[in-house]
């Protein structure tokens, strides 16, 4: 079992990056997905003891069919937020 094990989904819209589900380690919080959404990222940070260095992790978990708006929002909006 890990000393800590948060993260946080993050959709990208139209309207620039959304918070979404969050799991902390003492509750989670689901949030349903924008239906305009056209990325969706989660942002990790991961402890496996006491000891360790915290990993941090950005890992693609839906991509719509839209890749030019993908790119033209990401210019615009910057990448995912680092942080939970």
């Amino acid at each position: 079992m890990s000393a800590s094990n948060e993260w946080t989904e993050w959709h990208l819209t139209p309207r620039g990056w959304e918070e979404g589900t969050c799991k902390t380690d003492f509750a989670l919080t689901t949030v349903t997905p924008p239906e305009d959404r056209l990325l969706t990222m989660k942002y990790q940070e991961y402890l496996s003891s006491r000891y360790s260095k915290t990993d941090t992790r950005l890992i693609e978990i839906w991509r719509g069919q839209d890749g030019r708006q993908i790119e033209l929002l990401l210019a615009q909006f910057g990448p995912c937020p680092n942080r939970i």
